[in-house]
């Protein structure tokens, strides 16, 4: 089991993260590209080597993503019609999981067959979003970490109608 936690940055340009591993050092680092049709966010390793990159896709009623590593597209994340939770599907080249969470988009669980394969809480802060992931033993890190950048970036979508 691994674990990380990420660090929205403030007063960017963009959404910005650092990743912290569990002694609390730099492992990544997650910048959204700017001036792009749809949000497009890139993830370095510590050693300023990109690991993945995600772009949404556009002119889907609901929100969809793109998950790349060695740019080839590793998963698609969307969100299904639901009132009362967040529920969304992912389909990669690990096998199809699903991510389930509360209202407020504070608590999430990446399952696989009914097993949690990652863990997602938000520490709730006023300026900045703040989040310790758990990752299952076996799980590839970038993969999941990816796949929490697009949860956040889903539920703060400037139109507020994806929550």
């Amino acid at each position: 089991m691994k674990k990380f936690y990420i660090n929205q940055r403030i007063f960017t340009f963009g959404d910005k993260y650092d990743i912290y591993d569990e002694q609390k050092n730099v492992a990544y680092y997650v910048s959204e590209r700017l001036f792009t049709f749809g949000k497009q966010f890139e993830v370095y390793h510590k050693t300023g080597r990109r690991v993945c990159y995600i772009k949404q896709k556009l002119f889907k009623f609901l929100p969809k993503y793109d998950l790349y590593m060695n740019d080839s597209i590793v998963a698609t994340i969307h969100k299904k019609l639901s009132f009362i939770f967040s529920r969304y599907i992912i389909e990669s080249r690990y096998g199809d999981f699903e991510i389930e969470g509360d209202f407020f988009a504070w608590n999430f669980k990446i399952t696989k067959g009914g097993k949690t394969i990652c863990s997602v809480s938000k520490n709730f802060n006023f300026f900045k979003d703040k989040y310790e992931i758990i990752i299952a033993d076996g799980i590839d890190e970038v993969f999941a970490l990816g796949l929490v950048i697009i949860l956040d970036a889903i539920h703060h979508d400037g139109s507020n109608n994806n929550k």
